[in-house]
């Protein structure tokens, strides 16, 4: 198919993560770029071989401009993106869709108003390892799955100071919930269907802001399955995923480290399954057999960009819409209430809300 042709709006360190994965990529050609830092926005476009607009209203009055890259920070989501989908502009927006449910909704409401392509950046779902875990689930290869674990940590919380956007509950709620939880909140949602309600408690550790560093949330899906998410900065590094069913376990851990380079994220991880042997024809007589598990490499980065361009092209479908980010925004807003009201909250009660 020809390119799409599209601009990026933002251009912080994600923005070039991005575009180190996208720019290679015959289906998107980038075409220009905006920041409110001219320096930054002329620095970008000199290292990716596009122009710099000078504003985003001229950036959007462009005829050749069909989809735009959304890394502005979280809190300015909505107002960026409205202009944008107004404008007839595709978006694709770096997850979360907001951290505000309300401005979520408009982003939600804009969409369906502009019928523009909008897709949101959960890329941890693309991970070659978590893809095999929803193949075996859905083959039935474990079983009857009954619960899941998930964490996501690193160090942040150590290294925040006053005054930090990320240490401001506003702006960050619920601290590495917001910041590293949504990534496996996606991952949950997309292996187990829509969550129901969730417990979670946290608090500041280890850290001089405060904002929680340090949350531990249960969660009960819709289908009565159940669920366990950790969310810490106050540690090094940790990405895992851990599925548990009536035959079968896998294990999924991803050295995040070289999570940025999305060509070799795969490489960096690793799938292991847990199973019962049977030694005779005696049931009693069985051991636990272990084993690594083959998954296909993916791009996890690439892969979204190219999905959100065929998509425009009307060649695929958007796997992670705007409903389907609110309610991940949704997942998280629930935790940070059940920690400040010390009760289960359910996801509706958040949408009713």
């Amino acid at each position: 198919m020809d390119p799409v042709r599209i601009a990026a709006v933002g251009v912080g360190r994600w923005a070039n993560v991005l575009a180190d994965a996208y720019t290679p990529s015959p289906d998107v050609q980038l075409v220009t770029c905006y920041n409110r830092s001219p320096e930054k926005g002329q620095a970008f476009a000199q290292k990716y071989g596009c122009e710099y607009s000078d504003s985003l209203e001229a950036l959007l009055q462009r005829d050749d401009i069909e989809g735009v890259i959304v890394t502005v920070p979280n809190d300015h989501h909505a107002s960026v993106i409205e202009q944008v989908a107004r404008a007839g502009k595709h978006v694709y927006v770096e997850k979360p869709i907001a951290v505000d449910l309300q401005e979520a909704l408009l982003i939600e409401r804009v969409v369906n108003e502009t019928g523009i392509t909008f897709m949101c950046g959960h890329s941890a779902r693309r991970l070659g390892g978590l893809r095999k875990m929803k193949e075996m689930k859905n083959s039935g290869a474990l079983g009857q799955v009954s619960t899941v674990e998930a964490v996501f940590s690193n160090e942040r919380g150590l290294e925040l100071k006053p005054g930090d956007w990320r240490g401001n509950p506003e702006k960050s709620p619920g601290g590495p919930l917001t910041q590293l939880g949504v990534h496996q909140i996606d991952n949950m949602q997309y292996l187990m269907g829509p969550v129901k309600q969730v417990f979670t408690m946290g608090k500041p550790m280890y850290t001089k802001v405060s904002n929680s560093t340090v949350l531990q949330t249960l969660v009960e899906f819709e289908d009565g399955t159940m669920g366990y998410l950790g969310t810490n900065w106050a540690c090094p590094g940790s990405f895992t995923f851990n599925m548990y069913g009536t035959t079968a376990n896998l294990f999924y851990e991803l050295d995040f480290g070289w999570w940025s380079n999305s060509d070799v994220t795969d490489e960096h991880s690793s799938l292991l399954k847990v199973e019962f042997e049977h030694l005779s024809d005696d049931p009693d007589n069985r051991t636990l057999a272990k084993g690594p598990v083959q998954f296909s490499r993916t791009n996890h980065l690439r892969d979204e960009i190219e999905e959100f361009a065929q998509a425009i092209r009307g060649e695929a479908v958007v796997e992670v819409g705007a409903r389907a980010a609110v309610l991940n925004v949704a997942v998280v807003l629930a935790g940070v209430r059940s920690n400040q009201e010390n009760r289960p909250v359910e996801i509706q009660e958040i949408l009713e809300g």
